[in-house]
């Protein structure tokens, strides 16, 4: 005699046979569990990049063969690591796009009630650098994009909440670490 076990719904006493239903209930996990898997608890931006919300991190250390020369390393804290070697001129330009991206993303311009508005900022002669400021309501989110030539990543960078004016994420270090690391720009006109 074949044994029966209940699955799916109990009250419409649909039985299948207990081979059937060993063979079923893996499937049947794997394909619950695959779309929280395959995200990652990820965040999917408008543009369709990858963000990692939570557990990204970098490192900007000095080359100790060249004084000149700076190593970023950006990370999502999951699997995707991208490095490259930037000059004390390049990481000024990122400076800059950054205190611009901040000086925006701390303001009440251009802010979506219904969906979120993002603005772009980069420098026209520097393409390794690109924050995207999205706002939404009370808050302000900034994504981080790295091109070197090994690849790309975008990163969710910081948050801050501009009622409260509170602010979370590695792009507030990382701006501070700049503004100690590296000499000032002069203010002459042109720049």
């Amino acid at each position: 005699m074949m044994k029966a076990s209940y699955i799916i719904a109990p009250e419409k006493q649909l039985m299948l046979p207990e081979s059937v239903l060993n063979c079923l209930l893996p499937i049947l996990l794997v394909m619950i569990m695959m779309p929280s898997a395959l995200a990652g608890n990820r965040l999917a931006r408008p543009d369709g990049a990858r963000t990692e919300p939570q557990g990204s991190n970098y490192s900007l250390t000095k080359l100790p063969e060249d004084s000149n020369q700076y190593s970023l390393v950006l990370s999502d804290g999951d699997e995707q690591t991208i490095s490259g070697n930037f000059s004390i001129d390049q990481l000024q330009k990122l400076r800059a796009v950054m205190i611009e991206a901040e000086r925006f993303a701390r303001n009440d311009e251009a802010v979506g009630t219904t969906s979120p508005v993002t603005t772009r900022f980069s420098d026209k002669r520097e393409r390794a650098f690109i924050v995207d400021v999205e706002k939404l309501g009370f808050q302000s989110r900034l994504f981080f994009t790295l091109k070197t030539e090994i690849g790309r990543i975008t990163l969710t960078a910081g948050r801050i909440v501009r009622s409260t004016k509170r602010e979370e994420g590695f792009f507030f270090e990382l701006l501070s670490r700049l503004e100690s690391a590296l000499p000032k720009l002069s203010d002459t006109p042109g720049k």
